[in-house]
Formats: structure tokens, sequence, C-alpha cells
């Protein structure tokens, strides 16, 4: 979906059609490779954001159209990194071919009644 710009060394989309405009590309991105076209939503017409993204937090900067700029620092965990039970709490299966998810019956709080085959 990300192509390079190699005249400007920067990551673009090549099919705007399919961006959902979510911005984890330009999020998880550790090198600042990336500019966004900012959307009403967030940003004024005209204007780019950056991130960079920290251990603990991301920082936007905000470039506006007369030049200016603006910072936000937002956190990005509640967590500690690593501490997440993917599973929370709860016992998996190792059937492949129970048509249940990981973590059911055990995490929709009752017993399942049949067995799906």
């Amino acid at each position: 979906l990300m192509l390079l710009d190699k005249d400007k060394m920067k990551a673009f989309n090549r099919d705007p059609s399919m961006c959902w405009e979510c911005q984890c590309c330009v999020k998880i991105c550790p090198q600042q490779a990336m500019d966004v076209r900012g959307y009403a939503d967030f940003i004024p017409l005209g204007a780019s954001c950056t991130p960079l993204r920290g251990s603990e937090d991301i920082m936007w900067t905000v470039k506006f159209r007369d030049g200016s700029l603006k910072r936000f620092k937002f956190p990005i965990r509640t967590t500690e990194e690593g501490s997440a039970d993917p599973l929370g709490g709860f016992e998996t299966q190792d059937d492949l071919s129970s048509q249940n998810l990981a973590t059911e019956p055990a995490s929709l709080g009752r017993r399942c009644s049949h067995n799906i085959e």
C-alpha cells in the first residue's frame, strides 16, 4: 500500500481510496518517513503533520500553511510495555478444527452447551 518517493525520501499511499485515515502507518514509523495530509477533523486545510514516537508517548508536529509549528504530546500506553495479557486471563484451546474463538467458551461467561463441528 505504501511506496517511497525517492525524490522526497518520504513514503506515500499509492492508492488513497484504500486508506482508512487511521494514521497507524504514520504512528508506527520510527524514522518520521511519512508526511500526512491533515484532515479537517484534527488540523486545518493545507497543514501537514509528522509524528515522533517514543516508548511512552507520541508527539505530533503540525506545520501550518504560514510556516508556524505546533507540537502536541500524548501518551500511547496505559500499561507497561510487555505487561498486557492477550488472553485476558482466560484459558485457550488448542483445537484448530473448532469454530470457537481462542478463549471461547470461557470468555463468554458460560459453558457451551453444544459443540459445532
